[in-house]
């Protein structure tokens, strides 16, 4: 009943797992700490009792359940504009999603009146991935991405932590990676190592978002004509083709004051933004997070390099 719910309000699949503690996730992540592979994400390094126990979040937890939501994949406009990956052309999906969970857990409570919850995507210290692959929506990739068979690698996760007693999953999705190492080799700055071993600090999406401080030393973005995150990794995967064209509205690129739109901005248009136009028009975008004086040194350095390549 909560699955047919789930997909009647957009959500593409939906599953439950009880909650249990997270050892193995937690070693996992010890271990990349340890290397200093998560760079000056320092929040990764905090509060690892809630990561290893779920349960913290919530008193009397019993339940957790997991929904897949859709976006859509990039819509090439002009090959020479900036790139911004695909989930970050539209509106900030921790907003856009924790919305529609409230609605979900609403009508979950006319099944299980009395019940309390709490809705997370992206926003407190769990293992998501492992959650929705643990209740069987999918395989973790050798990207280290949530891959569904049926619709592909074009999903962000919400969760909802329950005292209420599910009914769990009890299927679960054996890898489809098989001999493939594509996204391996597509890497363009080698931060995936090996099968599901990642460098964050190597990562185009962690340094145009999440590297702090950025300066006119981190050349990777421009040498690669990274804006905002990167899709490579996923877009060259064989899954990447599944799923549908239901792509949440919210998504979607959008129109700015001006006409423009999200995903057709220029080196030029991004050069000569104002820091309050920015803020007022990308107030709800991912983008935001980033911030302008980071997008200006990338885009100034896309603009050099083709100067300098014209030149030669």
């Amino acid at each position: 009943m909560l699955k047919s719910i789930a997909i009647e309000m957009g959500f593409v699949d939906y599953g439950a797992i009880p909650v249990e503690p997270m050892n193995q996730d937690l070693a996992m992540l010890m271990n990349f700490l340890d290397k200093g592979r998560h760079g000056s994400m320092g929040y990764l390094a905090r509060n690892l009792q809630i990561r290893e126990n779920p349960s913290l979040l919530l008193e009397g937890a019993k339940s957790i359940a997991v929904l897949l939501v859709p976006y859509g994949r990039s819509i090439e406009g002009n090959s020479d504009n900036p790139k911004i990956a695909s989930y970050a052309l539209g509106l900030d999906y921790h907003d856009v999603i924790k919305r529609r969970l409230h609605k979900f857990s609403e009508r979950m409570l006319e099944i299980y009146p009395g019940s309390s919850y709490r809705v997370f995507t992206d926003s407190a210290p769990l293992f998501e991935r492992s959650m929705a692959a643990r209740a069987g929506l999918g395989f973790i990739g050798k990207n280290t991405f949530l891959i569904s068979k049926s619709r592909g690698l074009n999903t962000l996760i919400g969760v909802i932590i329950t005292d209420a007693q599910l009914d769990y999953s009890s299927n679960v999705v054996k890898s489809g990676c098989g001999e493939c190492r594509r996204c391996l080799d597509a890497c363009p700055t080698g931060a995936l190592l090996s099968a599901g071993e990642i460098d964050a600090t190597r990562c185009l999406s962690y340094i145009t978002i999440e590297k702090r401080p950025f300066s006119h030393l981190d050349t990777a973005p421009s040498e690669h004509n990274t804006l905002f995150g990167c899709d490579i990794c996923m877009d060259v995967c064989p899954w990447s083709g599944r799923g549908g064209a239901d792509e949440w509205i919210e998504f979607k690129s959008f129109q700015l004051s001006d006409g423009r739109w999200s995903n057709s901005l220029s080196v030029d248009d991004w050069m000569k933004m104002e820091e309050d136009f920015f803020k007022r028009e990308f107030r709800n975008s991912p983008l935001l997070r980033a911030g302008l004086a980071r997008i200006k040194i990338i885009t100034e350095q896309i603009k050099q390099r083709d100067i300098c390549g014209k030149q030669r």
